[in-house]
C-alpha cells in the first residue's frame, strides 16, 4: 500500500509551518469575501496514525459534517482541509482530500458514492 502521507503532501495546494497556520487561515478567509464562505475541517495527525485511522474515523466524520453544512460530500466546493502533521500544515481542497481516500482505497466515483451513503446512514 502506498504511503498516504506522501500522497497527501503531493495533493496539498499549500504547505506552511504549523505555527503560521492562523496567519494563513486569516489570508484565506480574507480572499473569500464572496457570499460563499470557505469551510475548514481541521485534521490533526499524531505521529504514528495509520491510514486506517483516517479511513475509519476522519473521512466518515468529514462526510457527515459536510452534509450537516449543506455541502455535497462528494463534490465539496469551498472546503479546505488543513492537515497538521509534525511541524507542518498541509492545506488540501475538500475534493483533493476525498481523492486521497479514493486513491488509497482504489475506489471509482460510483464505489465512493456507495461508501458515502453508508457513512450517512
Amino acid at each position: 500500500m502506498a504511503d498516504y502521507l506522501e500522497i497527501l503532501a503531493g495533493k496539498a495546494f499549500r504547505v506552511v509551518p504549523g505555527v503560521h497556520y492562523n496567519q494563513t487561515l486569516a489570508e484565506l478567509t480574507q480572499q473569500g469575501k464572496n457570499p460563499e464562505r470557505l469551510i475548514f475541517y481541521e485534521v490533526a495527525l499524531g505521529e504514528g496514525k495509520p491510514w486506517e485511522w483516517l479511513r475509519d474515523r476522519v473521512f466518515p466524520a468529514l462526510v457527515r459534517y459536510l452534509k450537516d453544512k449543506s455541502v455535497n460530500p462528494e463534490e465539496p466546493d469551498r472546503v479546505v482541509v488543513p492537515v497538521f502533521y509534525k511541524d507542518r500544515c498541509f492545506l488540501l481542497t475538500g475534493r483533493d482530500f476525498l481523492d486521497l481516500y479514493k486513491q488509497m482505497e482504489d475506489l471509482n466515483d460510483s464505489a465512493f458514492h456507495f461508501r458515502v451513503l453508508r457513512w450517512l446512514q
